[in-house]
């Protein structure tokens, strides 16, 4: 009875199998490259898209996702200005992309569709804006949100079918899921009382004056501090769900976390860290009193953010607040191998200075 039942059951993980393996197949032979998108609608290309726009807001989010494909060789990319104030990530990818003078942010839907690309990639938030009217204009658009885990592992599978190279989707979620099980599995046996407690803080500097905000819940920021075995103390202090809230320094203080990481989206957070330790009326905090308040890293781009590189972040801070741990974790490899995972980078020369500009980005924590 026993070795029926088995059989029964390796005949339906066979024939699940199967299923999936034809249903790739077919998606391969079709002659339409077909993809649902974060708004939830079905696009439909003819052919491979030969040029490709990723306009509006926030581009850098889905242009992370479009050069992780190696169709992108082949293609005629424009891109909306993606540099956050520390250097463009794309240009030092592909060069010829700053020949020409990139479009606004801001760019209106008519100096999109002049370029008349095949299809334009926009973030979710720029439907209303920009997808709809190019809608209206005939020109096709996909949208992505990418600001979860959970939407970059079904915005990478959708966008791997509008390209026909579900393979390579495949391969980069199996990557992050490798490399976020290796700190999850480790932290897993840490007990509560012995998990550190963090506080993650945006810098903002307006009108000489500086300021800090706390991120949603439900953001990557918070979900990143967990995912290393952390206690995010501010999770639910923060009922704006769709931006950064303001927090007093009252509030930090009742709080009194651990460990303080900043991030500054426009610059190196350093100037807010040495802003922290200059204070008298931070110094009270254990952090800073234990030197635990600290720059967090970045090179083109910061690594905590919903970037591609956000797994570099997140197994940065696994180290540093586990170091026992963690102490194998080579993290100038741990960015070699993601570049050269991730965005086919080999040249040396590239990579020692992505790898640099990561060192760079954490040197005040090393004083």
């Amino acid at each position: 009875m026993k070795r029926i039942t088995l059989c029964i059951l390796v005949l339906v993980l066979s024939l699940g199998v199967f299923a999936q393996g034809n249903v790739e197949k077919q998606m391969i032979s079709s002659e339409y490259y077909r993809a649902t998108d974060a708004n939830g609608r079905t696009l439909t290309l003819k052919e491979k898209p030969k040029s490709v726009m990723v306009a509006g807001k926030a581009a850098v989010m889905p242009a992370n996702a479009l050069f992780l494909f190696p169709e992108v060789q082949q293609m005629d990319v424009t891109l909306s200005k993606t540099d956050q104030g520390l250097g463009d990530f794309f240009s030092s990818l592909r060069p010829s992309l700053d020949e020409q003078p990139r479009l606004d942010q801001q760019a209106s839907v008519e100096e999109i569709a002049a370029t008349n690309p095949d299809l334009v990639l926009i973030k979710t938030a720029n439907y209303e804006s920009v997808g709809k009217k190019l809608d209206q204009l005939g020109v096709p658009n996909f949208t992505m949100n990418l600001e979860t885990y959970d939407e970059w592992k079904v915005e990478l599978a959708e966008l791997g079918k509008l390209l026909k190279n579900t393979f390579r989707a495949t391969q980069i979620l199996d990557i992050y899921e490798r490399r976020l099980s290796a700190i999850t599995k480790k932290v897993a046996a840490i007990p509560e009382s012995q998990k550190k407690r963090v506080l993650f803080l945006q810098g903002v500097s307006e009108n000489n004056a500086n300021s800090f905000k706390i991120a949603p819940e439900a953001w990557m920021q918070t979900w990143m501090v967990e995912q290393v075995g952390a206690i995010a103390v501010w999770k639910g202090a923060n009922l704006a769900a769709n931006g950064w809230s303001t927090v007093s320094f009252e509030q930090i203080a009742a709080w009194d976390p651990e460990v303080i990481y900043v991030v500054s989206y426009k610059s190196l957070s350093d100037p807010f860290v040495e802003a922290i330790y200059s204070s008298p009326i931070w110094k009270s905090l254990d952090a800073v009193k234990n030197n635990q308040v600290k720059s967090t890293p970045a090179d083109m781009l910061s690594y905590m953010q919903p970037v591609s590189s956000w797994i570099l972040g997140a197994e940065w801070m696994a180290k540093d607040l586990y170091p026992q741990l963690f102490a194998d974790v080579d993290m100038d490899e741990m960015v070699r191998t993601f570049y050269t995972q991730m965005y086919s980078i080999t040249d040396t020369t590239k990579l020692d200075t992505i790898v640099s500009k990561f060192n760079a980005s954490l040197a005040l924590n090393n004083r």
